[in-house]
Formats: structure tokens, sequence, C-alpha cells
């Protein structure tokens, strides 16, 4: 795929052009990405090139080391595992607060947004939403950042679990159902579902990296 960037753009353009790459699949996990081949590939300077890949490892797409450079976020079963974990703790003290004042406006647009949507990376950010909106009714921010840290070092199994299936209405239904479990106000139901849900995601995730 060439990528067609102008010399007046900025590395986040050209970060969010290989965002969609990334997201998109075309380039697997493990791949490496040399500063020196893409900035001739966008026709920017290396300096640019560099920027729009330190702005990539910030979003967890991309990985940085000392003697391999720069590569495609690869992550392992081990991480899949770490993250759920996380997530079932952040979110359950969302599930909380939310079942403590009852207001699911966020959750409800969120859902709305991924009705809409018409892309898997479409859909995997309606769905961090969704679920960002869950620990986000806790008001604690440093715990929004936790969630959202987690959810970015799996984005890219997440994106690819929703190209095997390749079915949003599902998505939907799936979310569209947790939602009314937690609209319900019984605890001990609405926390059931949000357990299942995570499981079923986590699972998905965990065949994902198991198939690499």
């Amino acid at each position: 795929m060439t990528l067609r960037v102008a010399r007046a753009s900025t590395s986040s353009m050209l970060a969010n052009l290989l965002r969609d790459e990334l997201l998109s699949g075309a380039l697997p996990p493990g791949s490496p990405l040399r500063d020196t081949e893409l900035a001739a590939r966008a026709n920017v300077s290396r300096g640019t090139a560099r920027e729009a890949l330190a702005e990539l490892a910030r979003d967890g797409l991309v990985v940085q080391t000392l003697h391999r450079g720069v590569r495609v976020a690869s992550p392992t079963e081990r991480d899949i595992q770490d993250v759920y974990g996380a997530r079932r703790v952040l979110e359950g003290a969302g599930l909380d607060a939310l079942l403590r004042t009852g207001s699911l406006g966020g959750l409800e647009d969120a859902l709305d947004a991924l009705a809409a949507a018409r892309s898997v990376p479409e859909g995997v950010e309606a769905d961090a939403s969704f679920h960002l909106a869950i620990v986000a009714a806790t008001g604690v921010d440093r715990l929004v950042a936790a969630a959202e840290r987690a959810m970015r070092e799996v984005r890219l199994v997440l994106c690819a679990a929703d190209r095997a299936t390749a079915d949003l209405d599902v998505a939907v239904a799936g979310h569209r159902s947790l939602l009314d479990a937690i609209a319900g106000g019984d605890a001990a139901v609405a926390r059931r579902a949000l357990l299942d849900h995570l499981a079923h995601g986590e699972g998905r995730a965990r065949s994902v990296v198991a198939r690499r």
C-alpha cells in the first residue's frame, strides 16, 4: 500500500494514515516499521516519520526496542489475560457507581455510535467508548486513564477479533443486552452480565493470539 502525504503534512497526519493501515490488518503483528522506508513511502523527512511512529507507540500500536527497532505491537496471551483482569476490576468499580446513580447517558450514546459504525475500527472505537463510560461513572480520572491504557494495549487484537466475525449487529446486540442488565438495577444480574460480556471478549481476543 502506498502512502501519499504532502510535504507540509504533520507527523500526526502520517500517524493517522499508519493507524488506519494497522487497524485494517494490512500490517500483521510483529512487522518491522523503519523510519527510512516510511519517510520514502510518505515523502516526508525521517524526523517526521519518527514522530509519527512515536505517536503510534503512545497509542500502544507499535513497540520501540533498543535492538529490534520499531515493530507492530504483538500482544501475547498473557497480555490479554492481564488486560482483561484489569478491566474486570475497573469496570466492576464503574458498574457499582452506575447502579448507585442510575445514570446511563454515556453508555446509550456509545451504543448509538456502535450501531452507526460502518467498519471494524469504528466498531472497536465505539466498543471502547461504551466500556470507558462504565469506568467514567466512578468519577475518578486515574481509573479512566488506566482503562484507556489497558484497551490501547490490545487494540490491534480487538480489531483482528472483530474482523474474524465481521458482524457488527452481533456486537450491538451484546452491548444492548449488557446495557439492559445494568438499567434493570439488579446488582447481581448486572455484574454477571458484565463478567460474561468481558469473558466473551477475552475468549475471542485469546483465540486471535493463539492462531497467530
